[in-house]
């Protein structure tokens, strides 16, 4: 099998004399919205001539469907630079790439991924080279692909931060937990050691004889899965929970697959933070918790149902969980590559800051034709008026 690496090496060294002037001059994060696709379930980002790429948290490269040469290729790529409340101006900077032109189920539009794994020549890897910018990414995953505003759309700072909401501050220094990411199996995503997962306070049974529980991140999968050692514990724990004196209300329907345990939803209750369900912790080695509230961890299916997210691994995958896209939707992560750390808020709309985030284009001002076309922010922040950047 041809392998990537060594020429995108090449590639990356050839056009470093074409980023080094924006390097040197730059050093601001670049920033992009980002959607979902409701067909796919994918995120995506505008930055290959307005046309998306899918955001790959495990990807370990560029990789684009409209070139076909076995040798890669060096594109344009386009962001908008930051100062963390508003994108300022468009940035446009080389990158190299890999050509796949026979990418499968990819949404209507998109012309490859961007990879954004902790190597050396994902996209993350490249802003950082080329902008002069820290290895460093914060992304919000939007909850909703039915329109283009309000939970539709997302961000991500290439370059880490910061994010900063109106009257709120920098959520990139209010983090809910940290923890070290490890090493794991060769693999170019992001993962991190947990102690084990408990159900609003119970600790759910670990395999026999495991030591910590190994967790990765994939913006390229729906819903959490889970080791069938783990998930058959998982789900026995949340049973318990849901069937406890705190959750009456919680009435077993029949299965909608992919799930195995969903429930008549007109009788949950709705909270800030989602239905009112047993919340999730994963028990991270570093002592703090990743909490999964309902609103990350109830799909709803349908008018009348909503279902536990997270289902059993196919053969095959070693770590204990991948976290999927639906449970890290409408929370801030911080992954710093070059520190080696994962951070992260609570759900976003818990804390009446929802992901909330609107594009919109600063018309140029009569008399000023030769000024730079820029962009704001809206703030759309949930239970509050709306606030626009001026």
């Amino acid at each position: 099998m041809w392998n990537p690496k060594p020429l995108l090496l090449v590639l990356s060294l050839c056009i470093s004399a074409l980023s080094s002037c924006t390097a040197a001059t730059g050093g601001k994060p670049l920033v992009s919205a980002v959607t979902k696709d409701a067909a796919t379930s994918l995120y995506t980002a505008p930055l290959k001539a307005g046309s998306p790429l899918v955001v790959d948290l495990s990807g370990a490269v560029i990789s684009l469907t409209t070139c076909s040469s076995s040798s890669g290729t060096v594109t344009t790529l386009t962001a908008n630079a930051t100062n963390g409340a508003n994108p300022l101006f468009p940035v446009s900077f080389p990158a190299t790439a890999t050509c796949a032109p026979g990418q499968p189920n990819l949404p209507a539009g998109a012309v490859g991924t961007a990879g954004l794994a902790p190597s050396a020549q994902s996209l993350l890897a490249q802003v950082a080279r080329t902008q002069g910018v820290a290895k460093k990414l914060a992304i919000c995953l939007p909850s909703d692909g039915k329109t283009t505003s309000g939970n539709s759309v997302g961000v991500v700072i290439y370059g880490g931060g910061p994010l900063i909401f109106p009257d709120r501050g920098d959520f990139t220094t209010m983090l809910a937990g940290t923890a070290p990411l490890v090493g794991f199996g060769g693999s170019p995503g992001y993962f991190f050691s947990a102690t084990g997962i408990a159900m609003d306070g119970t600790r759910a049974g670990r395999p026999a004889g495991s030591g910590n529980l190994v967790v990765g991140l994939s913006s390229t999968i729906p819903y959490t899965t889970l080791r069938p050692d783990v998930y058959a514990p998982f789900v026995k724990a949340f049973d318990i929970a849901a069937t406890a004196p705190n959750f009456p209300w919680m009435t077993r329907v029949d299965s909608v697959a992919p799930f195995e345990r969903c429930y008549d939803s007109t009788k949950l209750p709705p909270t800030r933070s989602g239905y009112a369900v047993p919340a999730i912790d994963v028990i991270l080695a570093s002592g703090s918790n990743y909490t999964i509230t309902g609103g990350n961890s109830m799909v709803q299916v349908n008018s009348n149902t909503a279902c536990l997210g997270f289902v059993q691994a196919a053969s095959g995958q070693t770590a204990a969980a991948v976290l999927g896209g639906f449970q890290m939707e409408n929370r801030l992560l911080v992954l710093d590559a070059e520190k080696r750390t994962f951070g992260f808020t609570t759900f976003l709309n818990g804390q009446r800051v929802g992901l909330n985030v609107r594009w919109t284009r600063q018309q140029q001002r009569r008399g000023q034709s030769n000024r730079r076309q820029q962009y704001k922010f809206i703030n759309f922040g949930q239970n509050s008026s709306k606030i626009q950047a001026v």
